[in-house]
């Protein structure tokens, strides 16, 4: 059971590198809560990433379905941060479902942010399409309303030629149970490695992706990882190109991010973790 939420579609043109952010809405109305267990993503050819976010109640104003702005990541025209995560990919085609007890949870008519970047390397248009199914399940299957890590490090530079390694690590503010981890490079980025930092486990190796397209590492059981602590990644980078690489929001640029899910062990509340 479930509904989905789409994009109205815009052509990009032959070496195009655009990001954008399009209004979309919820069915149903305010009376309507939706308590969401699970996504699929699917984007046409072209894409880079899609990140959607929902738009907190009480800053809607001047927003109408379809309109379309230039954007870094899932932002409002106006500014501010009323913005509630949804979910992201970077695959054309993506499926994301929540641990037992864990979800997120929406109302009818609330407006969506649907942030996508595109880079078309053809010769001819690319319609930029995109579609979010939301998979829903009861009020009583929510224990816990998931909330997300951000931990950036914009201090990396590969010259053009050479392989470079970049390590930073972040700790978290309060205790939360984490259930998900996502590295996020582009396509320059070889080895991932992300470790514990602090706690008992300090320095233990928790996984390592091998590449920009293999992204998530799921915990078999949600870890407790309490104030103080967090996690160490290293993006590591082959640099193919003629240019030095950066952190930046083009496709010919570089990032090194480590994303991720958790709750907060002990309320409904969603939490968020991040630094940079």
């Amino acid at each position: 059971m479930g509904f989905q939420v789409r994009n109205q579609g815009t052509p990009i043109m032959p070496g195009q590198d655009v990001e954008y952010c399009e209004v979309a809405q919820l069915p149903g109305t305010s009376d309507d809560t939706y308590y969401v267990t699970g996504f699929e993503t699917k984007m046409t050819g072209g894409s880079h990433h899609l990140i959607v976010a929902a738009v907190a109640e009480g800053s809607e104003g001047g927003l109408t379905v379809g309109d379309r702005y230039n954007c870094v990541g899932p932002s409002l025209p106006g500014g501010g941060d009323a913005l509630i995560a949804v979910t992201g990919a970077q695959q054309p085609y993506s499926e994301e479902t929540y641990p037992q007890g864990i979800g997120r949870v929406y109302h009818g008519g609330q407006y969506i942010i649907m942030n996508y970047h595109y880079l078309n390397t053809s010769d001819a248009a690319v319609d930029a399409r995109m579609a979010v199914n939301f998979h829903l399940g009861a009020e009583a299957d929510i224990e816990h309303i998931a909330g997300s890590i951000g931990f950036y490090n914009f201090a990396i530079s590969t010259p053009p030629g050479e392989s470079a390694s970049f390590t930073k690590s972040c700790t978290f503010s309060e205790d939360a149970m984490v259930f998900q981890l996502t590295r996020h490079t582009h396509q320059w980025g070889t080895d991932f490695p992300v470790r514990y930092k602090g706690g008992a486990k300090d320095g233990e190796l928790i996984y390592t992706s091998p590449d920009y397209e293999d992204t998530d590492h799921n915990f078999a059981e949600p870890i407790l990882v309490k104030a103080g602590e967090g996690f160490e990644w290293t993006c590591n980078y082959q640099n193919t190109t003629n240019s030095v690489l950066r952190f930046g929001i083009k496709a010919s640029d570089e990032m090194c991010i480590l994303f991720g899910q958790l709750y907060d062990p002990e309320t409904l509340l969603p939490t968020d973790q991040g630094c940079n």
